[in-house]
């Protein structure tokens, strides 16, 4: 009996490790492309930035709720590696400005597109982990010459009674 609790506590603490292992950090600050690729694999999907920059996406885990960005130089070194997904970046969208192309090289790619003919809207539904508590959703809301028109978040419906049923 004593082995089988050892064990039930073990597992999550192995599994967290191995996750946090998998997760791209501020370690990498400096590395190339190479040591990138070596540790963390091909990126799901990167992005050119300005000044011959490149920004690799790697989201974590099934929920979309958290996607770490690794930005490499010109030079082709780590520049930055962050969770894109939180209040603060989505606080940063410029009602009016971005394009659908800014959000995805800002965010990944979103979780659902849901379009709304009513108003002529299209919304991309970004999952994330508000306050690193709530499990909440961004909804950014596009007209239909790619411009951001709305910005508003609330509870991810993956997790209300039924579940989401888009």
């Amino acid at each position: 009996m004593r082995n089988f609790s050892l064990r039930a506590l073990l597992a999550p603490l192995a599994v967290a490790l191995l996750v946090a292992c998998a997760t791209p950090d501020a370690s990498l600050l400096g590395a190339d492309r190479d040591t990138v690729l070596a540790r963390h694999g091909a990126p799901p999907e990167a992005f050119a930035l300005p000044g011959g920059g490149e920004r690799w996406f790697y989201p974590l885990g099934g929920l979309q709720q958290f996607v770490w960005a690794v930005d490499f130089d010109g030079a082709g070194r780590v520049a930055e590696v962050r969770q894109v997904r939180t209040t603060e970046n989505f606080g940063r969208v410029r009602i009016g400005v971005d394009t659908q192309a800014d959000i995805r090289r800002e965010f990944g790619p979103p979780r659902i597109v849901v379009p709304f003919s009513r108003t002529g809207l299209v919304a991309w539904m970004y999952p994330y982990l508000e306050a690193d508590l709530w499990r909440s959703e961004m909804a950014i809301y596009f007209d239909a010459q790619g411009i951001v028109r709305r910005v508003e978040n609330g509870p991810d419906p993956r997790f209300l009674g039924d579940g989401d049923r888009r």
